[in-house]
């Protein structure tokens, strides 16, 4: 992956974790194949909108979220609920 990073909302930079976002999608009751194909598809995704090698967390939520939902409904509305907390 380089050295891309994610601006979170707040402002700040941090590097783009891959382990990140799967635990996220697996925590939202995706499977391991579900969370594995998702994170695969984000990460090979990321760089080709990134700016200057920056990429906005709320763009990788969405495309994740758009990604889930088309292979496991309930999770995508699980990991919905869980993020807004």
């Amino acid at each position: 992956m380089g050295n891309l990073k994610v601006q979170k909302k707040d402002g700040s930079m941090e590097d783009f974790d891959r382990a990140k976002i799967k635990n996220g999608i697996l925590s939202s009751g995706a499977t391991e194949q579900e969370a594995e194909g998702i994170t695969a598809q984000i990460e090979n995704w990321a760089p080709t909108v990134a700016s200057n090698g920056v990429i906005r967390a709320l763009d990788i939520k969405t495309k994740l979220l758009d990604l889930l939902s088309g292979v496991n409904p309930v999770a995508k509305t699980t990991f919905e609920t869980y993020k807004k907390l």
